[in-house]
């Protein structure tokens, strides 16, 4: 068996033949694992046989691939530069002869993998699936958990079908997420803006004399009111500044943030039993409460527009299931009570 120690060598199809496809498996599930044990038991194989797969996985690529860590086997740098091509490459294999024939949507029995904000969820993915299973019954959805840094290379090597994404309108032309994210495509569904959120008997919307709410979500709080409450912030890693602390800081002021969540309808319900105070998308405001407990109102100070886009990777634009695929969320998206 021939070493893979350069990637600077000539790259040609006649190389892989001194190559087992099954050792490119193995890694795949080795580096999705990162345990013997684990990747042994997702395979099939006994722990001996992938101890033996695994040293000649290092012998092929001239390194160790896996070392041992506190939490288990990690990565070395050269394991990381193979995981997004070589799992890229598995997929688009593994499409290759599982689906030989054209996409028809009415038999189909694919399977598309989607990555949204909780709020495109709750909005969206009701008429979405009902479009699904009005046009392809034996289609199935997969909708995952959504990291933005990590979408690039999931799109990137197929194990993502398409991704959500909004983004903050600035003078600049947009870029895509995440470090480097070459041959993403984007398609801009809608655009929104964004709104206050709060308990209707808020102490904070009620006058000295009477103690009733005088506020209506078409008179906003003073910015000096705002900044005084306390807030929720969605923040999906949970951590680092919002939108709004960036443009407050710009004036010299601060708010005291003191509930970070990682989804924005968990947000409006705690805003509902609470004094906290929410600033989301105006979208929020088709899952206000029924009853009127909580109202929305324009923010006390100028917030950009966002959009939200349809992200997927330029390997897949000609795809017949995945052109079906994006063109069906795009119809939800029309549909959806958004300004558009």
């Amino acid at each position: 068996m021939s070493t893979i120690h350069s990637s600077a060598e000539p790259a040609s199809p006649e190389r892989l033949a001194a190559v087992d496809l099954n050792l490119l498996v193995a890694f795949d599930a080795l580096v999705r694992e990162r345990s013997v044990t684990l990747a042994a038991r997702r395979l099939g194989v006994t722990q001996s046989a992938l101890s033996h797969t695994l040293r000649r996985l290092r012998v092929l690529f001239g390194d160790a691939l896996l070392v041992r860590g506190r939490g288990g086997m990690v990565l070395t740098p050269r394991a990381e530069g193979l995981v997004v091509p070589l799992r890229g490459g598995l997929v688009t294999l593994g499409r290759a002869l599982l689906q030989p024939d054209p996409f028809e949507s009415r038999t189909s029995r694919r399977s598309f993998r989607l990555a949204s904000p909780d709020l495109f969820d709750v909005l969206a993915l009701p008429p979405l699936l009902e479009r699904i299973r009005g046009e392809a019954r034996g289609v199935e959805l997969a909708v995952v958990p959504f990291d933005l840094p990590t979408i690039p290379a999931q799109l990137e090597a197929g194990e993502l079908d398409a991704a959500l994404i909004a983004q903050v309108e600035t003078p600049r032309p947009p870029v895509p997420p995440g470090p480097a994210a070459p041959g993403l495509v984007r398609r801009l569904l809608f655009r929104d803006h964004f709104r206050c959120f709060i308990r209707a008997d808020h102490p904070a919307l009620a006058t000295k004399r009477t103690r009733r709410a005088v506020a209506s979500p078409a008179s906003p709080l003073s910015l000096e009111s705002y900044t005084a409450l306390s807030h929720v912030l969605v923040s999906p890693r949970g951590e680092g500044p919002g939108l709004v602390d960036e443009l407050l800081a710009r004036r010299g002021l601060e708010r005291r943030i003191a509930l970070r969540l990682p989804a924005f309808y968990s947000a409006l319900a705690i805003v509902a039993k609470s004094d906290l105070i929410l600033t989301g998308p105006a979208a929020l405001s088709n899952l206000l409460p029924l009853d009127g407990s909580v109202i929305g109102m324009p923010a006390p100070l100028r917030l950009p527009r966002h959009g939200v886009h349809l992200l997927w990777h330029e390997r897949f634009s000609k795809d017949a299931g995945h052109v079906w695929f994006r063109e069906l969320i795009a119809a939800v998206a029309r549909t959806l009570p958004i300004e558009h």
